[in-house]
């Protein structure tokens, strides 16, 4: 069987596109209990209870969501009023900047692509650098927000953050991103005008749409500190009821990525390669240092596990202001960075696209994006 082949059947394509880290993260958590630096009666005390009630809360509001067609709506909405090639991609690149900082930025790619791969029927407009630009979207805008990235939640948790203090130190530098792409735009996508194709109407269900936006408010306020964590996590149980069948095909992946990653991080840290690896140990403890590190470890491991595992080198609210700055610029670079570059790519294969016009746009731009925004944080940590 071909490479290709292999690459196309659709469990092959789901491990590879979308479970990539669900996968990696529980081989790590099994290798740490069976190599012993993980006890198993440690595992409790590993988890972070109250931070994964808030994922498991932010993965029902999402399902809400999706059940209501709220947010189809919206991007319905911007899709069909765009009269230009250009005008198409900064409209789509807002939406999946928005959308990501409500929805995090995996969820965001799926809600925005399929609509802008409706234009594929417009003959001779390009679609794969918008859609690159609506990865890099979800990316850097959608971590405006505590839980536009998942690393974005676990940093807020884990530093020390409050919500003056977050959005300080992000609106800076997002509305940075925000600059480059926006310059990004002319340089990769022609100017062309365009009819945007005929969307079905449709309507938005209030009963999940109302039940979404109440559990995404709990959830913030319970990040917050303004609400306990238990409150949202009991609201979920009645969205869960609401959601009825579709609770069974909800995707409750990210909450068990970190469930895992909390025991295999903790048993990489005690292992001897990561001794040898350490970037914090070549780089520094300092701001710039850690910076860097989040940036360049994320372009192998991911920035999810980079930031968990470089959260105990941070020293301080400016050391974990450069590791935030880091992995979100390392969220661009290779395909693997962040898990949203493989769904993009995954996305637009499924709906017409191909993947080597994808990828050969994707890289470039995104290497140039990886260079120009860790510049960017170390700038703003300096």
């Amino acid at each position: 069987m071909s490479v290709r082949r292999l690459l196309g059947h659709h469990a092959i394509r789901s491990l590879v596109f979308e479970r990539l880290l669900l996968t990696g993260a529980a081989i790590l958590a099994i290798a740490a209990l069976v190599s012993g630096r993980v006890a198993a009666r440690e595992v409790p005390r590993l988890l972070d209870v109250r931070l994964l009630s808030l994922f498991l809360v932010l993965t029902i509001a999402v399902e809400l969501g999706k059940a209501s067609d709220l947010f189809d709506r919206l991007v319905a909405a911007v899709a069909g009023r765009v009269r230009t090639a250009r005008g198409l991609a900064v409209g789509m690149v807002a939406v999946s900047g928005a959308l990501a900082a409500l929805l995090t930025n995996d969820v965001a790619l799926f809600l925005v692509i399929p609509f802008t791969m409706g234009f594929r029927r417009v003959g001779g407009l390009q679609l794969a650098p918008i859609v690159v630009l609506e990865v890099a979207g979800a990316n850097v805008l959608g971590c405006v927000s505590p839980i536009g990235n998942p690393q974005n939640l676990f940093l807020y948790a884990r530093g020390g953050f409050t919500p003056e203090s977050f959005f300080r130190a992000q609106i800076p530098w997002c509305a940075g991103a925000a600059v480059l792409l926006a310059i990004a735009v002319p340089l990769l996508v022609p100017r062309r005008a365009l009819v945007a194709p005929p969307v079905e109407p449709f309507d938005v269900d209030p009963l999940p749409a109302l039940a979404c936006v109440a559990l995404l408010v709990g959830g913030v306020l319970a990040l917050f500190g303004v609400l306990d964590h238990r409150l949202p996590l009991l609201l979920a149980v009645g969205g869960a009821v609401l959601l009825g069948r579709r609770l069974l095909v909800t995707d409750f992946s990210l909450v068990l990525v970190f469930a895992f990653l909390f025991v295999g991080v903790a048993g990489l840290e005690r292992g001897r390669l990561y001794e040898v690896l350490d970037p914090v140990r070549i780089l520094g403890h300092h701001a710039r240092g850690m910076a860097l590190s989040g940036a360049l470890l994320s372009q192998i491991v991911s920035n999810v596990p980079a930031a968990m595992l470089l959260a105990t080198a941070a020293v301080g609210a400016a050391g974990f202001r450069g590791l935030l700055y880091g992995v979100n610029a390392g969220g661009c670079g290779t395909p693997v960075s962040s898990i949203a570059n493989l769904i993009g790519a995954q996305l637009f294969v499924r709906e017409g696209g191909r993947a080597r016009e994808f990828w050969r746009r994707f890289l470039p731009a995104s290497a140039a994006l990886l260079v120009l925004l860790t510049a960017l944080s170390l700038l703003l940590v300096s």
